[in-house]
C-alpha cells in the first residue's frame, strides 16, 4: 500500500461528501497533490486545511494512481496571521489559485516550493521596510514560477543591442529586455520593463502602477505562452482570484 510523509502549502480545499474535503496542496517532493481528508467538520482540522497554510502532510493509498486519503498537521498558520489585511489575504489566495492553474499533478518543483515558502515568509512581515516589499515580492515570484515552469523572462540585458543599461521595454515574443535604442520601429508592440525590474522611472507613476506594469508582463506569458501550451490552446483565462488582486492594487 503506497504511502509518504511530506511538507506542503494548501492551496485550496473543497466539500466532498457529508462531512470530508479534497484537499489540493502543493508538496515538496511530490508536487501539487490532490487527497481527501475525513472529519472535516472537527474544528482543527478545517482550520488546518486553510490556503496558505504550511502543513505536514501524511497521504496513504490503496493504489499508486488512486487519490487516496490525507491526515495533516499544522506547522504554520498564514491565513490568521493577515485576516485583518485584505489585501495580503487576496495575495494568498491569488497565489494558491495560480500555482493550483499552471502546476501539473505529481510533478516535483521543489524550487516553487521553497519561493513559494519564502515569498510567505515576506508577507507575514509587518515592518516599514516590508510594507511595499512584499508587493514587489509577488511580482518576482510569477517571474519564478515562469521560469520553473519553462518561460525564462531575460531581463538584465538588451536582445538586440546586448547592452545592459537604458532598457525599457520586454519582448513579448521571446520574454527579452530590449533598450529605448534597440526596440526602434517596434516599440509601440512592446510591454514597458517597470522600474522595479529596471526599467525607466515614468513621470508621475507611484509605486503601485508600477508593480501594475510588472503584472502585465506575466499576464502576458501566463496567458499566451504558459497556459496556451499546457491547455493546447484552449482555457487560458487566469484565476478569477487573481483578477481580484490585481483591481485592488488598482485602487492603492
Amino acid at each position: 500500500m503506497p504511502e509518504w510523509r511530506d511538507k506542503g502549502i494548501v492551496l485550496s480545499v473543497r466539500k466532498y461528501g457529508e462531512s470530508g474535503i479534497i484537499a489540493n496542496i502543493l508538496t515538496l517532493e511530490h508536487g501539487r497533490h490532490l487527497g481527501w481528508i475525513s472529519n472535516y467538520k472537527n474544528k482543527n482540522v478545517s482550520s488546518h486545511a486553510q490556503p496558505g497554510n504550511l502543513v505536514d502532510v501524511f497521504w496513504k493509498s490503496r493504489l499508486i494512481d488512486q487519490m487516496g486519503n490525507f491526515k495533516i498537521e499544522l506547522i504554520s498558520s498564514v491565513v490568521g496571521k493577515i485576516l485583518d489585511d485584505k489585501i495580503k489575504l487576496q495575495a494568498v489566495i491569488s497565489l494558491c489559485a495560480l500555482l493550483e492553474k499552471v502546476l501539473p499533478e505529481r510533478q516535483s518543483y521543489a524550487e516553487i516550493f521553497h519561493a513559494t515558502q519564502a515569498f510567505i515568509n515576506v508577507l507575514l512581515l509587518d515592518d516599514d521596510i516590508s510594507k511595499n516589499a512584499w508587493v514587489e515580492g509577488y511580482v518576482k515570484w510569477e517571474i519564478g514560477i515562469l521560469s520553473a515552469i519553462g518561460f525564462s523572462l531575460k531581463l538584465d540585458e538588451c536582445a538586440v543591442t546586448g547592452k545592459k543599461n537604458s532598457l525599457y521595454y520586454v519582448s513579448p515574443k521571446t520574454g527579452k529586455a530590449v533598450s529605448k535604442e534597440g526596440a526602434g520601429k517596434f516599440a509601440p508592440k512592446l510591454l514597458l520593463l517597470p522600474y522595479f525590474l529596471g526599467g525607466p522611472k515614468v513621470v508621475g507613476s507611484n509605486f503601485y502602477q508600477d508593480m501594475i506594469t510588472g503584472l502585465k508582463i506575466t499576464s502576458y506569458f501566463f496567458k499566451n505562452k504558459l497556459l496556451l501550451s499546457i491547455n493546447d490552446n484552449k482555457n487560458n483565462f487566469l484565476p478569477n482570484a487573481r483578477n481580484r488582486f490585481i483591481e485592488m492594487i488598482e485602487k492603492l
